[in-house]
């Protein structure tokens, strides 16, 4: 095929002069000179460098070869328009490389000189893919907080706290939809729980200073109900360090907070089981402990047997650490100081159950033991204290 212009036409770069050949050699833009069927005229090196077609390859293909199958209909339509008008819209389409991928292309300017159209275009695949890696990447995160549930956020740091952004999964967790939360400045703040508003905007100051805050409080979910929400905020400054806006997650923690609420009241229930007050007769009242006895347990032997003391206005008081594992000195301390609170109740206490090596360790750490009887088994300190007691009622 022959590369001269034909009569009446512009001529080719080599025509124009030194500085024009020296761009349209290295240029990045790809310019290009068609026939009205499709035969490629000209071509710049440019196109060399995008598709991987040596100039004589592409010259021996016609264009429309080239054009992805999918784009073909919309190319010669507007390539009808340029050769009917003169005016051509910009438009993109793919175009095959000569290892069988294919590179976006967009087009500028164009214009129509009897049957040749010449054209200018540009490759604009690397940031098609920078989109592509970009959209993939929206909806991966899109996915991650959808399975989740964690709720992101954005404020601004005026009186209000208005949201400047909420991700779209706030519906599902907590019934209110993304424009219903943009809409309503306040409505955040209005529906946290009476009881910790106070505390939570007061822990919000510490934001400016400290640059995240954590918070874990009751919010009204849309349907009326209260959820226990884990906040997480932090403060964005630009570069001299002046506030810009705050940002953070929300995630519904009530599942977590039923859990260890279950497990507290479980907790207790064993505890005060750990801890039976058996009435002998109704002036004694006995109290076998098993098992260790930590800090926790101690507390809640004096708070039982106070409790039970008053209820039964019992005259005698037998604490029996017969089944106690370990007696140490914190323990020990534990026992005589419930043992001294309930002699201020005008009850008489004795402590059995005493071993040798508990009463070893009773010497060795000079623990007061003055208004406490002592016996070394259950059985002689019920006897002591039904004989002390009288004919009982």
């Amino acid at each position: 095929m022959s590369q001269q212009d034909p009569p009446n036409h512009p001529p080719g770069a080599a025509g124009l002069g030194w500085g024009w050949t020296q761009y349209f050699e290295s240029t990045t833009e790809l310019f290009i000179c068609l026939g009205i069927d499709g035969v490629i005229y000209e071509a710049s090196p440019s196109w060399e460098r995008t598709l991987g077609f040596t100039l004589p390859e592409l010259r021996a293909e016609r264009f429309n070869d080239l054009v992805h199958p999918d784009d073909l209909a919309s190319t010669w339509t507007e390539f009808a328009r340029l050769r009917a008008g003169n005016v051509h819209l910009p438009f993109t389409n793919r175009y095959r490389r000569k290892d069988g991928t294919y590179a976006r292309l967009s087009w500028g300017d164009s214009v129509q000189i009897g049957d040749r159209s010449y054209a200018i275009a540009r490759d604009i695949s690397a940031s098609e893919d920078t989109q592509a890696a970009l959209h993939t990447a929206h909806e991966r995160l899109q996915h991650l907080l959808q399975s989740s549930g964690v709720v992101l956020y954005a404020f601004r740091l005026d009186e209000d706290r208005a949201l400047s952004f909420i991700s779209n999964n706030v519906a599902e967790q907590f019934g209110y939809s993304p424009e219903e939360f943009l809409s309503t400045p306040r409505l955040w703040l209005n529906s946290i729980h009476p009881e910790d508003r106070e505390r939570v905007l007061a822990e919000s100051i510490a934001l400016f200073e400290a640059n995240t805050v954590r918070r874990e409080y009751r919010w009204r979910h849309k349907d009326g109900t209260y959820r226990w929400v884990r906040d997480e905020t932090k403060l964005a400054r630009d570069l001299a360090g002046n506030p810009l806006e705050a940002f953070g997650s929300w995630l519904d923690i009530t599942e977590r907070k039923d859990f260890e609420r279950t497990i507290q009241q479980q907790a207790n229930t064993l505890l005060e089981l750990s801890t039976p007050l058996i009435p002998v007769t109704d002036e004694i009242l006995v109290m076998p402990l098993i098992g260790m006895v930590d800090s926790r347990r101690a507390a809640q032997v004096m708070t039982t047997l106070l409790e039970g003391l008053g209820a039964h206005h019992a005259r005698w008081a037998i604490l029996d650490i017969t089944g106690v594992g370990n007696i140490n000195a914190t323990v020990a301390d534990a026992l005589v100081r419930t043992a001294r609170a309930a002699r201020l109740l005008g009850v008489d206490v004795v402590l059995t159950g005493i071993r040798p090596d508990v009463a070893s360790l009773l010497v060795t750490l000079d623990i007061d033991l003055a208004g406490l009887t002592t016996f070394g088994t259950l059985q002689a300190g019920i006897q002591h204290a039904m004989r002390r007691s009288g004919p009982h009622r």
